[in-house]
């Protein structure tokens, strides 16, 4: 398979190199061939999102399809105005000359996309690829093996493998390809293996996009509007049974409302899921037995937290939504690592101020969800939490958002993407500056005389 590899990636950069890529017209054309691909293809990959995940046919097409629709027809409208020369002044003293800049492709790319949400998270960076004007081999999980037959059947029918290739992983080959030399990688997964990646990465000084996770946290104050908060919670922590990047991690709320917001939490998981959610069609499965033992291992080592749910079968790979109740400072086996899986420890505080120092032990969050009607607590916690993005006074939507750039800080990744962004991150800023030939001042010439001094001067003071 390596020399499989090499041979495809070989051919990438020789195709890389005609330029044929470089070209807007060519890369828009592409964007509209992977639509009408997605779009042909979309009930075979609504099928395979079940057979993988449990997904409801609702739940993937907005979550991952829809959005997947809404950012290619984005690129595709707006790739001939983002990638074109954008002119920048010149100052004066620099006349008389002509400043602009190009976005030129990086050249060879590598993308290695996860299982949770394997369309949405495989195909968007592929937008930022094609639309930075570069070539690109996408690695699949190898537990989505029903998605990812359909994905490899869908792009192989129209982008040949010299531009584009598609596989699904594993770690041997993994190894393998992260010895060759791209020109950029993406990457979206666990911090332990993007470490592994940016270590690969810095020996042939390769530029690295990495998607990872970590502790979102939410907080609920006491001026919160409580029965909202629970319908958002719950929809964001158990959609594709917790298995989100961006998915509520653990829920901080003020000692004072922390009761009657457990009861709404509760009555959240019947309304939307039915009192039988293990046949319910709308709650989703954990993609593998070795998630099912690490989150499994977790309730048990947090039993005596348990408030409701901590029922599963490992057969049918099922999870009940569970919530746990504890204060900050107990010793949650939960709160040791990122969850991903549908378990949401409630813990209380009594001020405020107390919650930040908190969440700052626990690592740069990917997403941040305070909810208050109070303006001056939310801006308190915008302004003292480090993270990738916020929704205020709901869960997950930032993400659904072209127009923000997604991505996190510190432990939770580096780079971000979407709209323009995934254009800017999949390509490299030239700078170019003309200078006219038909005038000629020697004012930066030597010999220096003091008359040159005193002009030079005038134009930086």
């Amino acid at each position: 398979m390596k020399n499989d590899m090499w041979e495809v990636f070989e051919q990438q950069r020789e195709f890389f190199s005609t330029q044929k890529t470089h070209s807007i017209d060519f890369r828009v054309k592409q964007l509209k061939k992977l639509k009408n691909q997605i779009n042909r293809y979309e009930e075979e990959l609504l099928d395979a999102l079940q057979k993988d995940l449990g997904k409801a046919t609702t739940e993937s097409f907005m979550t991952e399809i829809g959005l997947v629709y809404r950012h290619l027809d984005e690129m595709i409208k707006k790739l001939p105005k983002w990638g074109g020369r954008k002119r920048v002044s010149t100052p004066l003293f620099l006349w008389p000359a002509l400043s602009y800049t190009i976005q030129a492709p990086y050249g060879n790319t590598l993308i290695l996309s996860p299982f949770n949400y394997p369309v949405l998270l495989t195909i968007d960076p592929l937008i930022g690829a094609i639309a930075g004007g570069n070539t690109a081999i996408v690695g699949m999980s190898e537990y989505t093996e029903a998605t990812n037959f359909v994905l490899e059947v869908l792009i192989s029918e129209v982008f040949p493998e010299h531009y584009i290739k598609f596989f699904t992983t594993s770690k041997e080959l993994n190894q393998e390809v992260l010895s060759f030399k791209f020109d950029k990688i993406f990457f979206t997964g666990s911090e332990k293996v993007g470490k592994i990646i940016l270590e690969k990465a810095a020996k042939n000084m390769t530029p690295v996009i990495l998607e990872l996770g970590g502790k979102s946290p939410v907080i609920v104050t006491k001026y919160a509007d409580l029965e909202i908060a629970a319908d958002r919670i719950i929809w964001g922590k158990f959609i594709n049974a917790g298995q989100t990047c961006v998915a509520p991690d653990y829920c901080l709320v003020d000692e004072s409302i922390k009761a009657s917001f457990l009861k709404l939490l509760n009555e959240r998981i019947t309304l939307f899921f039915g009192n039988s959610i293990k046949n319910s069609s709308d709650y989703g499965r954990i993609i593998n037995e070795r998630s099912m033992s690490r989150l499994i291992n977790l309730i048990k080592q947090d039993e005596s937290y348990l408030v409701t749910g901590g029922d599963y079968d490992l057969e049918k790979k099922y999870i009940e939504p569970t919530i746990l109740s504890g204060k900050m400072n107990d010793s949650l086996a939960s709160m040791s690592e990122e969850i991903f899986g549908p378990i949401l420890p409630v813990l209380s505080y009594e001020n405020l101020y107390e919650v930040i120092p908190f969440i700052k032990k626990q690592g740069q969050p990917l997403a941040f969800y305070p909810f208050s009607s109070d303006k001056d607590e939310i801006e308190f916690l915008i302004n003292s939490v480090n993270f990738g993005g916020a929704t205020i006074n709901d869960t997950i939507l930032h993400l659904a958002n072209e127009n923000l750039p997604f991505g996190g800080v510190g432990t939770s990744g580096m780079g971000s993407y979407h709209g323009i962004k995934s254009l800017e991150s999949f390509s490299h800023t030239k700078s170019v500056l003309k200078r006219s030939t038909l005038l000629k001042i020697p004012l930066m010439f030597p010999p220096y005389t003091k008359e040159k001094d005193n002009i030079i001067r005038t134009f930086f003071k």
